[in-house]
């Protein structure tokens, strides 16, 4: 039998984490606005596809041994900041680019896949904050395999509705200004500087953590 009574508290924190700004929010805004809507569609299932993989490693419990990890962590730190890096680079490179190339990115599916396997806001949640809502132990605690399941479910549509109000809106805004070539190049740069400072960020994370 699934425990239900901590759901209220479950949804609470996923809104904290949706909102709160990181490598798969900057994803969104930045394929939104530089590919449209049609690309950050396929950024956001590309995004929540690898919100299974972690709660595969959460539901098996392979989540509690990376918390006794600190270099497992760090490395995956190391490489969503190597990932962002690539991104920040690519995207200055194709700053201002002309609309029919600017439309034309590899895979974006894949990128969506990529940002959220290594981002390491997901990867806490899964591993130390999800089994927390494992619930008492004459509910979940009976199946706390199913238990983690369905929130990570949960999480994964909520997470997918999110991202696609968040690329959708990135795209509309995109086509507002689709006229406007200096604007593009300023909002293509101002992207590719928010993966550039995430990337940093995750840096100093390892360094100063």
């Amino acid at each position: 039998m699934l425990d239900v009574s901590v759901l209220p508290a479950f949804l609470l924190a996923v809104t904290v984490i949706l909102v709160t700004p990181g490598p798969d929010m900057a994803f969104m805004v930045a394929t939104g606005i530089n590919q449209g809507r049609r690309a950050a569609v396929q950024g956001a299932f590309g995004v929540t596809s690898a919100m299974t993989i972690w709660v595969l490693v959460a539901a098996t419990g392979l989540g509690v041994a990376l918390t006794q990890l600190p270099a497992a962590l760090d490395a995956i730190r190391l490489a969503g900041a190597g990932y962002l890096a690539f991104l920040a680079i690519t995207t200055w490179r194709r700053a201002g680019a002309p609309l029919a190339e600017a439309s034309v990115v590899p895979n974006v599916f894949r990128r969506g896949f990529v940002v959220n396997i290594t981002n390491p806001k997901i990867a806490l949640f899964f591993v130390a904050f999800l089994p927390q809502f494992l619930g008492t132990t004459g509910g979940s605690g009976e199946n706390p395999f199913a238990q983690i399941l369905m929130l990570g479910l949960l999480l994964q549509l909520t997470g997918l509705l999110t991202d696609l109000a968040i690329g959708s809106a990135a795209g509309l805004f995109r086509d507002a200004v689709l006229s406007r070539p200096r604007v593009r190049c300023l909002l293509d740069g101002a992207a590719g500087t928010v993966y550039g400072a995430l990337a940093v960020l995750l840096v100093m994370g390892v360094v100063h953590g």
